[in-house]
């Protein structure tokens, strides 16, 4: 299949996604996945709070220095925090969930009515799977993140050289991404197992991947304004709106989920038809 081909069937399969979006049963494990990430930053924000101090403060210190446990500290720190926090969620509860809206969004694309129970039911028992399909993505991009802050704290963060390390951070992201955007349906609708769901991937790639770039370049436009403004967070501080930051954050997180449930439903729907008949080629 050529790029072209890939593309037209991505741009196709995303259109076909965003109509379906309209029936409440494919958002359920989204909701559940949101509702964890609001609950993160809610913990983040409040972690001062009696409640939670005793708990919230040493991993507040110990993740982002002293000067986060105080107002406004906490609001420069909290764009970073929440990214970490973020990583170690998606890649447990939103591994899982991934799954289950694969499963769901295939059942709609297949033409039957998307059961949640039954989508949510198959999710669990891969759940480990899941997890362990994708952790050497969320590894590589915890490594890719590591190597941008021992960059920026080199002095790398001036001028052209911290354009040069934001770019090379989104266009490596992108990348990671759509090498592993698959692992999911090998795994939920395949029944392959973690190291199984891998050793496919390349045979995936060849016949799906341009269009996984595609839709993960695509997705990735409506986050970047958001991402800029954050990295202005020592503005919005000194302009006296600190509170501001969080409630950037908080919207940044709900466009990703949004984001992120598209190009689930759009890559299920590539799988299918592209990516599952190349595999079942492959094995026969």
């Amino acid at each position: 299949v050529s790029v072209l081909e890939q593309v037209a069937v991505a741009w196709q399969a995303l259109l076909r996604t965003l109509a379906a979006l309209t029936e409440r049963r494919l958002w359920g494990p989204w909701l559940v996945l949101g509702a964890a990430q609001a609950a993160t930053l809610a913990l983040l924000v409040l972690f001062a709070h009696p409640w939670l101090s005793w708990a919230m403060a040493p991993l507040v210190r110990w993740a982002a220095g002293e000067a986060a446990l105080h107002y406004p500290g906490l609001m420069l720190a909290l764009p970073g925090l929440y990214a970490r926090a973020d990583m170690l969620v998606g890649g447990t509860l939103g591994a899982v969930m991934v799954g289950a809206g694969t499963v769901l969004f295939a059942s709609r694309f297949r033409g039957f009515a998307p059961a949640g129970g039954e989508a949510f039911a198959r999710a669990g028992r891969c759940a480990v799977t899941l997890v362990l399909a994708q952790l050497p993505y969320n590894l590589l991009v915890a490594a890719l993140g590591f190597g941008v802050e021992v960059l920026l704290g080199q002095g790398a963060q001036r001028g052209l050289a911290q354009k040069l390390v934001f770019l090379g951070v989104l266009g490596g992201t992108v990348i990671l991404q759509s090498l592993f955007l698959y692992v999911a349906a090998l795994v939920v609708l395949e029944r392959r197992g973690a190291l199984e769901a891998l050793r496919a991937l390349p045979r995936a790639w060849a016949r799906g991947f341009w269009a996984a770039l595609f839709l993960g370049a695509l997705l990735l436009v409506p986050l970047l304004p958001l991402q800029m403004l954050l990295d202005q967070a020592q503005r919005l501080v000194e302009r006296g709106d600190p509170d501001l930051v969080a409630w950037v954050v908080g919207l940044q997180a709900l466009v990703g989920l949004v984001a992120w449930t598209v190009l689930v439903g759009s890559a299920t729907l590539v799988y299918l038809s592209l990516v599952a008949e190349r595999l079942e080629e492959a094995a026969t």
